[in-house]
């Protein structure tokens, strides 16, 4: 059988006369692709002289390929004598340790391993205090413990364990025992030999019992120190501003999810784009700084939730009166902060909005901050009943109706006629932008162009507006105006298509633009700017809704109006009001003198159409001359 295993003689009789290179060779012979198919005869076939020479039996450990596997035995081999005692050969056992040595060599790369390595290897007993029963020797390296101590009988590991972590490892150790887990992880502190501390990670894997209690504990230990300041240093960037250091709006939400607060204040700093502009960015970072650095003197633990807007929450409940009173006494000092700013002492102000504990309290107190700075007062308190949200819904529906509007092309126009009171004929049309809702409603100006300013909506509605007043009376005669915004004329993309549209259809030398009295003429400079562009190319332009609020004459001269359209709210009362006649008389005789032709808005009957005639207006527009309709 041995002979046949080793691939040596094929029958019993065979191998005499022969030796270990015969059979090895002949083998090889075999399998001429693979020159390793077996070696095992010419390796083994030294310690047979090696016998010889010492003439003594011998224990070795011999190896070769068998059939391309490698194998090895531990061979016994002794002198072999005749009768007369002369040596005639040598004689041997072998036995395949094959296994053996495979898993000593793992053994030994496995030790290697833990040596040089960055675990360390445990096994504890399951008394209190884990006495140590093995330790690697690499433990001094790792954690800074002295291998030699912990070979003590008397030493513990819990010896070792941070008196602050202790109690919560012990916890969730018998928990773990409770339910029978076989392997967990847990995060702790270790006290070195020089007495520092180590944040750990210990990989347990429990053996238990018959009896359902632990057999063997082992653990892998490894130094956690990197990843634990990778991790805070992680935890910093996502939850703490970098500029003040203040907790961020992440942190306040997650606080917020994990402590529900009884009350939420939300601080603003008022103007404070205008002073970022006019003193730079690096003053408006001291700015935000020096309000945190403030904030922590006077014991408030704030977070910076936006750009200039600051946080605190209230986890004591305390009454409305008692909030108000204490936010009121942080606004006050808070503003009383003296900044310095190139070299100069400057105040801030801030408003705040106040919520209570809900759901959204975050939000509410947002809320609550707009409403203080929408009615410019220092100070508000977010109540259910005011139901903001509600208005906050319906201007979100109302801005996916706009967009949904423009996607299908149900914005259109309306024209209302301007009649000359001295021929009673129409020669002008002011243009009117209308939506048609999905039901077939046309919905008015006011419904929706207030909540298309405050998006990105509203320059696509003035172009579609200028696109189609012009291709509608680029094949008509009358002269037709389109009302601009200051947003509109303070955009030189919209100016710049308005000029393109305007010269394509040939309307430019009959559209009058309208400005607004209380818009585009309040800022001088880019009224100026948007006029000197399209005069020149034939374009009119107006002062709509004038005489409201204060109108300044001036601006009026300076600009070179064409027309001046008459506010609708003097127009209303002049049958009534002889103050309201003398206005539109006053601002008559003052187009007049400049060259300019006037238009009374909001002309509703015969009394007024006459009595505005009469104080020598020019044009009439209203329902009493023609309402507003498709062409």
């Amino acid at each position: 059988m041995m002979l046949e295993n080793l691939l040596m003689a094929e029958e019993n009789e065979e191998y005499l006369g022969k030796n270990d290179i015969f059979f090895a060779t002949r083998e090889r012979a075999k399998h001429p692709e693979n020159p390793q198919w077996h070696t095992f005869g010419e390796l083994c076939h030294n310690s047979d002289l090696v016998v010889l020479q010492e003439m003594k039996p011998m224990k070795f450990e011999e190896y070769g390929n068998i059939r391309g596997e490698l194998v090895y035995l531990e061979v016994h081999k002794a002198p072999i004598y005749d009768e007369d005692k002369n040596v005639i050969g040598v004689i041997g056992s072998g036995r395949n340790i094959t296994e053996h040595k495979k898993i000593q060599r793992e053994l030994e790369i496995s030790n290697r391993l833990i040596e040089s390595g960055p675990v360390v290897l445990f096994e504890w007993g399951a008394d209190d205090g884990w006495p140590i029963i093995f330790v690697s020797a690499n433990v001094e390296k790792i954690l800074g413990i002295n291998y030699k101590k912990l070979q003590e009988s008397e030493i513990k590991f819990s010896d070792f364990i941070h008196p602050d972590d202790l109690p919560i490892v012990l916890k969730e150790f018998y928990e773990y025992i409770s339910l029978q887990t076989t392997s967990f992880v847990q995060e702790y502190r270790l006290i070195k030999e020089d007495s520092s501390v180590i944040w750990i990670r210990d990989f347990t894997v429990i053996d238990y019992n018959e009896k359902k209690t632990p057999r063997t504990i082992k653990g892998f230990i490894f130094d956690n120190m990197k990843e634990k300041a990778a991790k805070e240093r992680i935890f910093h960037l996502n939850y703490y501003d970098q500029l003040t250091t203040l907790p961020n709006r992440q942190k306040i939400m997650l606080d917020i999810q994990n402590n529900p607060p009884c009350a939420c204040a939300i601080f603003n700093i008022e103007r404070f784009r205008e002073l970022n502009d006019f003193f730079g960015i690096a003053t408006g970072d001291s700015i935000l700084v020096q309000i945190a650095k403030k904030s922590l003197e006077i014991g408030v633990e704030a977070y910076r939730i936006g750009g200039d807007e600051f946080a605190i929450l209230f986890y004591e409940d305390l009454s409305h009166d008692a909030i108000q009173k204490y936010v009121s006494n942080i606004l006050l000092q808070l503003n009383e902060i003296d900044l310095n700013i190139a070299n100069e002492s400057v105040n801030i102000r801030m408003s705040v909005g106040v919520a209570f504990k809900s759901e959204r309290i975050l939000t509410n107190a947002d809320i609550a901050l707009h409403i203080a700075k929408e009615k410019k007062v220092s100070f508000w308190i977010y109540e259910e009943d005011e139901k903001i949200e509600e208005s906050y819904r319906k201007n979100i529906a109302m801005t996916a109706t706009i967009h949904k509007a423009l996607l299908e092309n149900r914005i259109i126009c309306y024209y209302q006629p301007i009649v000359n009171f001295s021929t009673q004929k129409i020669e002008k049309y002011e243009t009117l932008v209308r939506i048609v809702d999905e039901d077939g409603t046309i919905l008015m100006p006011n419904d929706f162009l207030p909540i298309a300013k405050k998006t990105k909506l509203y320059p696509r509605i003035t172009q579609e507006v200028v696109a189609q007043a012009c291709r509608c009376f680029a094949s008509r005669k009358e002269l037709f105006s389109i009302n601009l915004s200051i947003e509109d004329i303070s955009n030189p993309k919209i100016v710049q298509e308005i000029i393109q549209t305007i010269v394509h259809t040939n309307t430019a030398k009959r559209v009058i633009f309208e400005l607004l009295e209380s818009e585009g003429i309040e800022d001088y400079d880019i009224a100026s700017k948007f006029i000197a562009q399209v005069k020149p190319l034939g374009a009119r332009i107006a002062i709509d809704d004038f005489g409201t609020g204060y109108s300044n004459f001036e601006h009026i001269l300076k600009l070179n109006v064409d027309c001046i359209k008459i506010d609708g709210s003097l127009i209303k009362g002049i049958v009534a009001n002889d103050k309201h006649r003398i206005i539109v008389e006053t601002i008559v005789d003052f187009a007049k003198k400049i060259g300019a032709c006037t238009v009374a808005e909001y002309v509703c009957d015969e009394a007024v159409y006459e009595t505005v005639k009469e104080s020598g207006v020019d044009f009439s527009q209203g329902y009493h001359t023609g309402k507003p309709q498709a062409l």
